[in-house]
């Protein structure tokens, strides 16, 4: 079994929280609010509150799941209160705030807030004023968010595969995050200490948390999830368009758009458009969801019955359908989370539905590729995607895509380029990123969240 550190997720929202105890100290209005602890299925939420938890004792969980609120109220005051016993909620903060008297708490709050003990619980926190005191962070389930920020819970990056398999090729750990999504919930039954093929057939196994986690959802957010299959194998199929999945499945186009508002609320599918008036294209918001409906969602049969000829299809597809693709999102959020940082803002402008994508040739035979161009306001990004897993850039590659940057503009402020690799680049190439400030040369393992 694996485990993944959410040390850098514990840092940046604990320094949130101590600007805001500093702020409350001081009395000052213009400190960073954290709004709540957000993160898609599987993303390891409950983890990260248990690690937090465990460093800093000024923080606490509550949980309304599956509880009339009777347990949860008990179990509060036997953990916050030591033991004393209380009628209700409002009796519970009164005394928890007597307990606390100036000092500030961090409570971690999961649950349905439309719940009647969840309001019960909200009602009370009002009534004894105590906002200023307790700071209560809702645990949300929402679609994956690319930006590095407290309170965002990132599925796990190729960067932090290649931390926790330091003996696997880049190939491999790329397929293994691809094929997990990065969630620590389905990749908590891999083993560094197996070969590739072995963690490979572990998760194809029928009773896997790969096989079993997606249905599990779906029971939980649809009374008749059976009704969304389709329509999400079909996108993971390549059907984008809503013309194109509702006719794969048979759904009139009004009947099949509603399923698809539903899945997109529940975070599971996203939308893309080139502009706000064309049609949108629909996607899966995780790599895990479109694995599951390739290589399970049909094959449950093969499961049971012949799962070495399953294994021998999804090693023979995985590097088209899987991790290639999971490779240039991770390497589009690279982008993004640039843009974040400094002033890359054309990156706003780019949809998967509009990649832009550009073939160069030159007189003596050498063929280059753009994966997008983005141009605005006479400023222009370029990307470059890597071909293979074990490409290496020379010098005389390297060259042309500096002399095709530069028919665009100055790679000293008009045009950025990104290059990305899985292996390490040569010391020519990375001199001359260090000669142009706005050329990055990117390998796998900075590919972070």
């Amino acid at each position: 079994m694996i485990e993944f550190s959410f040390e850098k997720d514990i840092t940046r929202l604990h320094a949130a929280w101590s600007e805001w105890k500093w702020a409350h100290r001081t009395e000052n209005n213009t400190f960073v609010q954290i709004d709540r602890l957000n993160g898609f299925y599987g993303s390891g939420k409950t983890e990260f509150i248990r690690q937090y938890l465990h460093k800093y004792k000024d923080s606490g969980f509550v949980s309304f799941h599956g509880h009339d609120g009777r347990d949860e109220l008990r179990v509060f005051c036997m953990q916050y209160l030591h033991g004393e016993t209380a009628e209700n909620w409002l009796d519970a903060m009164k005394c928890f705030m007597q307990r606390l008297g100036d000092s500030c708490f961090l409570l971690f709050v999961e649950g349905d807030d439309e719940s009647a003990p969840y309001k019960e619980f909200s009602e009370a926190l009002d009534m004894v004023n105590c906002l200023d005191v307790i700071y209560t962070v809702p645990v949300v389930t929402t679609e994956p968010i690319p930006k590095q920020r407290y309170g965002n819970i990132s599925p796990r990056s190729i960067a932090d595969f290649i931390q926790v398999f330091p003996d696997y090729s880049y190939q491999d750990v790329i397929r293994l995050q691809g094929l997990t999504g990065g969630l620590p919930a389905v990749a908590k039954e891999l083993d560094a200490g197996l070969a590739f093929e072995d963690n490979l057939k572990r998760l194809l196994r029928f009773d896997s948390a790969f096989s079993r986690m997606l249905p599990d959802i779906l029971n939980r957010l649809f009374r008749s999830p059976d009704s969304y299959h389709p329509i999400m194998y079909s996108i993971a199929c390549g059907r984008h368009r809503l013309s194109e999945i509702a006719k794969e499945i048979g759904f009139p186009n009004n009947k099949c758009g509603k399923y698809l508002e539903a899945l997109i609320k529940a975070g599971l599918v996203k939308a893309e458009r080139e502009d706000p008036k064309s049609f949108a294209r629909y996607y899966l918001t995780n790599s895990y969801l479109d694995s599951w409906y390739l290589y399970v969602y049909k094959n449950r049969y093969l499961q049971i019955v012949d799962d070495q000829r399953l294994y021998r299809f999804a090693l023979k597809t995985i590097d088209r359908m899987i991790a290639m693709p999971a490779l240039y999102s991770a390497c589009r959020r690279y982008i993004l989370n640039q843009r974040e940082k400094d002033r890359y803002n054309l990156f706003v402008e780019y949809t998967e539905g509009k990649s832009n994508s550009v073939h160069m040739r030159y007189k003596d035979g050498f063929r280059l590729k753009f994966d997008f161009i983005l141009e605005y306001d006479r400023r222009v990004l370029l990307c470059v995607y890597p071909r293979s897993y074990d490409e290496r850039y020379t010098k005389a590659q390297m060259e042309y895509y500096i002399k095709a940057a530069r028919a665009y503009g100055s790679l000293d402020d008009d045009v950025t380029l990104f290059v990305f690799s899985c292996n390490r680049f040569s010391d020519w190439c990375v001199h001359q990123a260090a000669r142009y400030p706005q050329l990055f040369c990117v390998t796998a393992e900075r590919l972070k969240y």
